[in-house]
């Protein structure tokens, strides 16, 4: 029923809950065999794969659908959750109880949650032979699994035994993980996907209990080091030309180089039978230079540990359970069609797996927690005015926006300023840029009746947005200062008789309502800023690093603020606040750009900032801000320093989103600023430069001028005499180059600036 689930975050979502509460079934039911009760079947992960469908599609080596792959990454995705600290449920009702059961299933021991884990990396074990096309996610977290089991266990030294102080339990599991292991080396031969070979040898060899080889059987094909190292030749030499993106050679080819020195170094049968594959993938052509010096290495590692048993350590590091591996990431690096279909399946499960096990808390539940003062709170949006104060009818207008469906609500509200009451106002919005009605007309229209003096009225106009693009609303009011009046008609208000006539007439007269004259008003312009589309992109530095040269679309601007302060205060480390000369860009972390680093370089008053957003429709753009200060003019040096000069680079993934900004510099400047930094044209930049060189030979000149000069050299009058030995007055020269000097006033300036900081601090204390 679950695979039919046509929305894939609605399948996800009922496959992380299936998958939790199978886990915490089968904690159950081992804690209740642990306490002597009978068994109960139908309780173990394995119930999971009853059905013949599911249980056909998981040991088969293709399928027509991705549900296996799902469904085996939410149940790994939830184990990995399971070792984690379980969250504190304070609220009552079933979320809390499923918690609870979880955290007193695993409340007895740490490792309970490995028999579970055990039990799903020994049910899953076909996915390794699987024929995704190309997609290796499932794959990855199944072997991620069984590492981090293995290094739990250290199968490296073998089955503990009970005078080892190891419990039933724990011998029980260990004897099963090995077994796990040697099927799993038999099923190197069968694996499909090139990229997961070179990653199933990595998880065995470096895991695999080498001591407990039986020596008899080391001519046997059957036996698993053997198998091994055929598998590995098999990578080290195979070239797949038809599928070069298919695999990963540069990475399989490292992996496999990495297995060799770790075995090699561990047993000695080992290191006989690699050396003789390494020389000759050595003298190949399909080794470049680095692997060839790689190859080098190796063997020498390996000969000396052979010469010095002693010394295996040198060779072979302890297993730490890291497992290198992962899909890849990187959009610019890895395009194909299989990568990305690993993305979005690791975004999908990853986004169910944390909303269901780690909720974020809602607003309230911070206010109930944290109370008022709670940051993540966002604060009310403020009003913009669109009349002036003078009109009759004042009207000011905020926004709310919707990324996830691409909305954007106009809140306005109108103020009748007048004596009178008002029994009718229009509001006409149009609109500009990428904005449409969602009843696809061209303008909105609202009518307001009886609005009383000084009384507010209230109305809202909802929009949707269909890209990154300038946009702006524009709001007109119509109010009819007549509307509803009294003008004479041909019917009576009282009655008459007309003497001459036979018969009596009536005749009313009634008052008829009209419209009148309406009296319009203009507004200005209600637009919506460029960053109200952007969302906070969270990446790592060296990610953001690696996309950024690959971003195909540049550009670059200059910008200047003033900022208070001088000498110390101007650049002193303060321990809780922001440096002085940041305060132009002091509205930034409220804006939607997720800060990826920052070097601040506090002495010399400058800084590097590195940004990472996205637009509502996926989008990337990224920025970069470089800011220097500058002297103040007719000062002496170490004097006021106000003037930040900051070189803004962006880069995006589309060219489009840079034209956009790019259209009105300034006011994209004042979007994200908050109106602190002003805009720089290059012509008055290199300007400001020309002329700061001009002043700067000026002054250069004028100090060599008021040099005296050089005194030539006095002739001794008796060169037969020696002249007796003058102490040495202390030189102005130095030998220090121009690098050595600058880095020993950098560090004269760090310690002047600890000390008066040091003395500031004394001063407020006492």
């Amino acid at each position: 029923m679950v695979r039919n689930l046509r929305a894939e975050s609605d399948r996800m979502h009922a496959l992380a809950c299936i998958c939790r509460t199978a886990l915490c079934v089968d904690l159950f039911a081992k804690e209740s065999v642990r306490r002597g009760q009978k068994p109960h079947s139908g309780t173990d992960i394995a119930s999971l794969f009853e059905d013949p469908r599911i249980k056909e599609d998981l040991n088969s080596v293709t399928s027509n659908s991705l549900f296996r792959e799902e469904l085996v990454a939410s149940l790994v995705e939830s184990c990995f959750q399971l070792s984690l600290p379980l969250p504190s449920q304070k609220s009552s009702g079933t979320e809390s109880r499923v918690i609870g059961a979880l955290a007193y299933g695993t409340g007895y021991g740490a490792m309970n949650w490995t028999e579970s884990a055990l039990e799903v990396v020994e049910v899953c074990r076909p996915c390794v032979i699987w024929d995704c096309e190309g997609r290796t996610y499932a794959m990855d977290c199944y072997l991620k699994l069984l590492v981090r089991l293995c290094h739990i266990y250290d199968t490296r030294g073998g089955v503990k035994k009970v005078k080892d102080g190891a419990s039933q339990d724990q011998i029980l599991n260990e004897t099963r993980l090995h077994g796990l292991q040697k099927q799993l080396i038999k099923d190197l031969s069968q694996v499909n996907t090139p990229r997961v070979c070179a990653r199933l040898i990595w998880a065995l060899a470096e895991h695999f209990d080498l001591e407990g080889l039986d020596p008899l059987l080391a001519d046997d094909p059957e036996d698993p080091l053997n198998i091994i190292i055929s598998n590995m030749h098999k990578v080290l030499f195979s070239v797949d030309s038809s599928a070069p993106t298919a695999t990963n050679r540069l990475q399989d080819v490292q992996a496999v180089l990495l297995c060799a020195q770790h075995l090699g170094s561990r047993y000695s049968r080992a290191a006989q039978l690699l050396t003789k594959e390494l020389e000759d993938f050595r003298s190949s052509n399909l080794a470049d230079s680095v692997n060839k010096h790689q190859c080098r290495l190796i063997l020498q590692i390996i000969k000396y540990i052979l010469t010095h048993p002693g010394e295996r350590w040198a060779g072979a590091p302890s297993a730490r359970g890291d497992y290198p591996f992962s899909h890849h990431k990187l959009t610019v690096q890895y395009s194909e069609t299989s990568t990305a279909q690993d993305r979005k399946l690791e975004g999908l499960v990853r986004t169910a797996i944390q909303e269901l096990w780690r909720p974020v808390p809602s607003e309230l539940t911070l206010l109930l927690t944290k109370g008022i003062d709670s940051t993540l709170v966002k604060p009310p949006p403020s009003a913009f005015a669109l009349t002036g104060s003078s009109d009759p009818c004042y009207v000011e207008a905020y926004h709310l926006t919707d990324a996830n469906d691409g909305r954007l609500t106009l809140h306005l509200k109108v103020l009748n300023l007048t004596e009178q009451e008002l029994n009718r106002v229009d509001i006409r919005v149009g609109l500009t840029g990428a904005l449409h009605f969602m009843d696809g007309s061209p303008q909105a229209f609202r009518q307001l009746h009886h609005l009383v003096s000084q009384e507010p009225a209230l109305t809202s106009v909802t929009v949707g947005v269909s890209g990154f693009e300038r946009c702006a609303l524009w709001v007109q009011v119509l109010y009819y200062p007549f509307y509803g009046m009294s003008v004479a008609g041909d019917v009576d208000d009282g009655e008459f008789l007309e003497e001459d006539s036979t018969h009596t007439m009536r005749h009313r007269r009634t008052s008829k309502p009209e419209f009148g004259e309406p009296v319009v008003l203009r507004c200005q312009p209600y637009k919506i800023p460029l960053t109200e589309l952007l969302l906070p992109h969270k990446c790592s530095p060296v990610e953001y690093f690696r996309i950024w040269p690959s971003l195909p679309a540049v550009l670059e601007f200059t910008g200047a603020y003033t900022y208070e302060g001088s000498g110390f205060k101007a650049t002193a480390a303060l321990e809780s606040e922001a440096p002085p000369f940041l305060s132009g860009l002091k509205s930034l972390p409220s804006k939607p750009f997720h800060q990826v680093c920052s070097h601040i370089l506090r002495t010399v008053a400058g800084f590097q900032l590195c940004y990472s957003s996205r637009t509502w429709y996926g989008g990337f753009l990224g920025m970069m801000i470089f800011g220097a200060s500058e002297v103040s003019r007719n000062v002496d040096l170490g004097d006021e320093t106000t003037t930040m000069m900051c070189k803004f680079v962006l880069r995006a993934s589309d060219a489009s989103i840079l034209n956009e900004i790019s259209a009105d510099l300034q006011e994209w400047l004042d979007d994200f600023t908050d109106e602190g930094v002003e805009y720089m044209p290059e012509e008055e930049v290199k300007a400001a430069a020309v002329e700061r060189l001009r002043r700067s030979m000026e002054q250069i000149a004028i100090l060599k001028a008021a040099q005296p000069p050089p005194q030539p050299p006095k002739e001794e009058e008796d060169n037969n005499l020696i002249p007796e030995e003058k102490p040495k007055e202390p030189s102005t020269l130095t030998t220090l180059t121009a690098e050595e000097a600058e880095h020993r006033a950098l560090q004269v300036a760090i310690l002047q600036e600890w000390q008066m900081f040091r003395t500031e601090q004394t001063t407020k204390v006492n």
